[in-house]
C-alpha cells in the first residue's frame, strides 16, 4: 500500500485485491493466501502487534546500511552522520473525545473547540544526496492527569520531552555511532548542550534571533576583531560569506558559532543562518560544517515529511483510530519510505527517475502496475531473488 503509493487502506481492496497479486504475495510470505487481505484485516492485525518490534526493524535497517558501509561517504568531515529531530503530525481525531483520544495531545481553537491530536518526534538520518532515513521515533502523548491537579500544573507531552527520552535511547541502539545533531532553535539551551555532553554527540543548532542572546551579542562583538575567521565561496547559484567565532563563554561551558550568508546570483534577498556547536570551527572545516553540515537539517522536512504528508504515502491519513495501529501504521510508511528512497538512489536519484518516469510517484505507480500484469516469477525465481544479496549504490554526487 505504502510503496505503490495508494494513500488509503481501502484501496487495497480496489487496487491490490487481484489473483495475480495475490499469488505473489503467497510466494513472497511463503504461505498461501486466498486473496490479498482486506484493509481492515490489516488494521486488525496491527492493533495485536507489537509497535517496539516493528520499530526496532526499521531501525535494524538502518544498523545494516551503516554496518555494510553504504552511508560511509556521506559523513560529515569524515567522522559523524548527520542526524535529525523533527517533529510532525501524524493523526487528527477532530473535535470530539473518545476512547481513541486517550493520551492525545490537545489545542484549543480560536471557535472555543479541543482539537485532539496525535504528534510524533522523528528522528531521521540524512544525506546530502537527499536521502531521510528514519532511525527512531517517540510517539507524544499526554499521561493521565492527577487527581486534584490544575491545569495551569498539568504540562502536556511536547517535542522537547521527546528528545530527552528519545536521545538516549538512540545512544543505546546506536552505541559507538559518531553522530551530529541538526536542530532547530528549540534545543538551543543547557540542557540539552549537558545532554550532548553525555551521550559525547556532536551538533549543530540553529540560532534565531532572540536566542542565547548574550551569546549572540557576543559574536557580533568579536567577528570585528577576527577578521581572518572568513571564507567567501561561490556555488553555481550563489555567493557566500562564512564567518565563525570560537569558545564564546555560556555558563561554565564555551560554544562556537558559525554563520553563512547565501546571497542568491539572481539577485534575491540574501538568507543568513547561525549555528552554535561543540565543534571547533577552522578554515579547514568551517564550509563543510555549514554547507554539508547545517544546512541539511532541512532534509527531514523537504525529503522526509513532505514527501510523505503530499507524495502519495498520505502520512496524516488516519489509517486506523486505534492508537496502537495508527503508530503501527505510521512505522511501516517510514519502513516503505526507506525501501523508496534507496530504490530511488539505486536507479540514479531523483534527476534520473524523473527523467525516465516522469515522477517518483509515476515510478511507484508502474511498481503497481507490475505487481498486476507483469508474468508472474516462478517459486525457484522468487527463492533465488530472497537468498541473493542485494547490491544498492548510493551515488555521491550532492547535485
Amino acid at each position: 500500500m505504502f510503496l505503490c503509493r495508494l494513500g488509503s487502506r481501502r484501496q487495497i481492496q480496489h487496487r491490490l485485491n487481484t489473483p495475480r497479486v495475490a499469488t505473489y504475495l503467497s510466494r513472497l510470505a511463503r504461505q498461501e493466501l486466498a486473496r490479498v487481505p482486506h484493509g481492515d484485516t490489516v488494521a486488525d492485525v496491527l492493533v495485536r502487534l507489537s509497535v517496539e518490534a516493528l520499530a526496532a526493524i526499521r531501525t535494524d535497517l538502518v544498523r545494516q546500511l551503516i554496518a555494510s558501509r553504504k552511508l560511509e561517504k556521506f559523513r560529515l568531515l569524515g567522522r559523524d552522520y548527520l542526524l535529525t529531530l523533527d517533529g510532525t503530525g501524524h493523526v487528527v481525531h477532530g473535535h470530539e473525545p473518545s476512547p481513541f483520544t486517550e493520551g492525545c495531545l490537545t489545542r484549543k481553537l480560536s471557535n472555543g473547540e479541543t482539537l485532539y491530536y496525535r504528534p510524533v518526534l522523528e528522528a531521521k538520518l540524512v544525506t546530502r544526496t537527499r536521502l531521510a532515513l528514519s532511525v527512531e521515533t517517540e510517539f507524544l502523548e499526554n499521561r493521565p492527569r492527577r487527581e486534584k491537579e490544575s491545569e495551569e500544573d498539568y504540562k502536556q507531552d511536547c517535542e522537547l520531552k521527546g528528545a530527552y527520552r528519545l536521545l538516549p535511547r538512540l545512544k543505546e541502539a546506536f552505541p559507538e555511532l559518531s553522530v551530529c545533531l541538526l536542530l532547530d532553535g528549540l534545543y538551543a539551551g543547557e540542557p540539552f548542550f549537558a545532554l550532548a555532553d553525555r551521550l559525547r554527540w556532536h551538533f549543530l543548532v540553529v540560532l534565531p534571533d532572540g536566542s542565547l542572546p548574550t551569546v549572540q551579542r557576543e559574536f557580533e562583538a568579536l567577528i570585528a576583531l577576527q577578521p581572518q575567521n572568513r571564507i567567501l565561496h561561490a556555488t553555481k547559484k550563489a555567493h557566500q560569506v562564512i564567518r565563525w567565532v570560537n569558545a564564546i563563554a555560556y555558563g561554565d561551558r564555551t560554544l562556537n558559532l558559525l554563520e553563512c550568508v547565501d546571497t542568491p546570483e539572481d539577485g534575491s534577498k540574501p538568507k543568513r543562518w547561525l549555528w552554535v556547536t561543540n565543534i571547533p570551527i577552522t578554515p579547514d572545516n568551517a564550509l563543510s560544517l555549514a554547507n554539508e553540515g547545517g544546512r541539511q537539517r532541512w532534509r527531514t522536512e523537504n525529503e522526509g515529511f513532505n514527501v510523505q504528508k503530499n507524495g502519495g504515502y498520505a502520512m496524516e491519513h488516519a489509517y486506523a483510530e486505534n492508537p496502537t495501529a495508527a503508530r503501527n501504521f505510521y512505522l511501516l510508511l517510514q519502513i516503505a519510505h526507506l525501501f523508496a528512497q534507496l530504490f530511488e538512489a539505486h536507479l540514479g536519484g531523483k534527476k534520473d527517475v524523473t527523467h525516465e518516469c516522469g515522477s517518483l510517484r509515476n515510478l511507484a505507480h508502474d511498481l503497481l502496475e507490475a505487481l498486476r500484469t507483469d508474468p508472474l516469477p516462478s517459486d525457484e525465481d522468487i527463492e533465488a531473488f530472497l537468498n541473493t544479496p542485494i547490491q544498492v549504490r548510493l551515488d555521491v554526487d550532492s547535485s
